[in-house]
């Protein structure tokens, strides 16, 4: 029997996600499994009611404006939500980015934008070669989408979990249908957000993972760089700017 699948099922029992009942009936636990799990005292699973209500309260943190957008109810629905909180503990998923990635629809390039952050604090490259450096990310959004979250993101003040708890709602902006890119990168009191080129943008999307250099050189090339020297001289300056790491 496997200790991990019945695990994550009384994680989620824990966590009050609705969807336990068909997670239970289905392929990915075995009878066994399923046995023990129906043995325990449900009275269990309600011993501390506050674990979503923690929860809630990261996500709102590194969320504030997406969560301000679609209110508390659509935050906690993620509960019950296979592709919400049910990836985060079946397919280990990170939390935030795929509560971000869920409410996408509901907040457009703001979850995109906040979402990005969120994958950014979290970015630890691992491997051998060229590779974005931990810290930076980039996402395609509106144009005007980061001055938009700056000022929301002002308007919520400075204890956003509060504003957001007490129910401070903000309207959802219509996302420009010109888009651009938005750079993210550690700076001194935490992420730095800023306009980033296409070809800029395109490059370091393209080394989520480690590569060789020739292929760094070769994509750079495909992207703008007029030769090889350019692109190796693009590649120091971006590893002297910390964008890049070689690993």
């Amino acid at each position: 029997m496997s200790a991990r699948a019945l695990q994550d099922v009384v994680v989620l029992a824990h966590h009050g996600c609705g969807f336990v009942d068909a997670v239970v009936a289905g392929p990915s636990i075995t009878a066994a499994e399923r046995d023990c799990f129906r043995a325990i005292d449900p009275r269990a699973f309600r011993a501390d009611a506050e674990r979503q209500h923690r929860i809630v309260s990261v996500v709102i943190a590194e969320l504030p404006v997406t969560c301000a957008i679609v209110g508390l109810d659509a935050v906690y629905a993620l509960f019950h939500d296979l592709e919400g909180f049910g990836a985060v503990v079946l397919r280990r998923r990170p939390l935030v980015p795929t509560f971000a990635a869920r409410l996408v629809v509901l907040a457009g390039d703001v979850a995109r934008l906040e979402g990005a952050v969120a994958r950014a604090r979290r970015r630890q490259p691992r491997g051998r070669g060229l590779v974005r450096a931990a810290g930076v990310e980039v996402v395609d959004v509106g144009i005007g989408a980061l001055i938009a979250w700056q000022a929301d993101r002002a308007a919520l003040g400075d204890d956003v979990v509060a504003a957001v708890v007490e129910g401070v709602r903000l309207p959802r902006r219509d996302d420009d249908q010109e888009r651009g890119f938005v750079l993210i990168e550690p700076g001194a009191t935490g992420a730095a957000l800023g306009a980033c080129s296409a070809a800029l943008a395109k490059l370091l999307a393209a080394l989520d993972d480690p590569c060789g250099d020739d292929d760094v050189i070769a994509r750079a090339c495909e992207l703008g760089c007029d030769d090889d020297e350019e692109a190796r001289a693009l590649i120091n300056d971006l590893l002297v700017d910390q964008l890049l790491s070689r690993l």
